[in-house]
Parts: C-alpha cells; sequence; structure tokens
C-alpha cells in the first residue's frame, strides 16, 4: 500500500481555516458575556454608589451621634476655655506692676474720655 501524501500547504490551510473558525465563535461569545457582564458592572456600580450615600446619610443623621458629638464640642470648648484662663492668671501674676498697659478702659487718644 502505498501512503497519501498530505501537502504541507494544505495542512496548513485546514489549521488556519479550524482556528478562524473557533476564533469567530470565541469572539461571539465573548461579546455576548461583556455585554451581559457590562449591564451587571454597572448595576453594580449603581448599587454600591447608592449605598454609600445611604449609609452616610444614615451616620450623619443619628441622634445619638449627633448628641455625643454635640457633647464632645461643649467640653473641648470648656476645656479651650479654662486653659486658656488658667494660663492668663498664670501671666497675669507672674507681671509685675499690675496689668498691661491699654487695659484700664480709658482711650489713649482722647485722654481719658
Amino acid at each position: 500500500m502505498a501512503e497519501k501524501q498530505i501537502d504541507w500547504v494544505d495542512v496548513i490551510l485546514k489549521d488556519v481555516v479550524r482556528a478562524a473558525t473557533w476564533g469567530i465563535i470565541l469572539l461571539v461569545i465573548l461579546t455576548l458575556f461583556l455585554n451581559v457582564v457590562k449591564q451587571d458592572i454597572k448595576e453594580a456600580i449603581d448599587f454600591g454608589a447608592k449605598r454609600i450615600v445611604y449609609e452616610a446619610v444614615r451616620f450623619g443623621t443619628d441622634p445619638f451621634l449627633i448628641g455625643k458629638g454635640k457633647q464632645l464640642v461643649k467640653e473641648g470648648i470648656e476645656y479651650s476655655v479654662d486653659t486658656a484662663g488658667r494660663r492668663y492668671k498664670k501671666i497675669l501674676n507672674q507681671t509685675p506692676g499690675g496689668p498691661p498697659v491699654g487695659t484700664t478702659g480709658q482711650c489713649e487718644k482722647t485722654g481719658g474720655r
């Protein structure tokens, strides 16, 4: 029996046609898949953005947190005023000769009027 010889050009053409066919099929499947996934990604991004806004509003309008924030601001102001007052008294006590110039309540330009 004689073996049939196959031309290498025929083999290459046959494989190129087979690869092109599978490439087109893969391209169609990927296009369909990406169109479906693209819509899901858009919906997921939309859901995430809405959820972030909702959580921020819920967190910002929580009565407990608002009350706690007010209390912390009040305590911070009280602490600052107390600390500044103590420092001012310490400076006045260390200054010889009484209060600084210009704190007598008289206007310097008008001569006491």
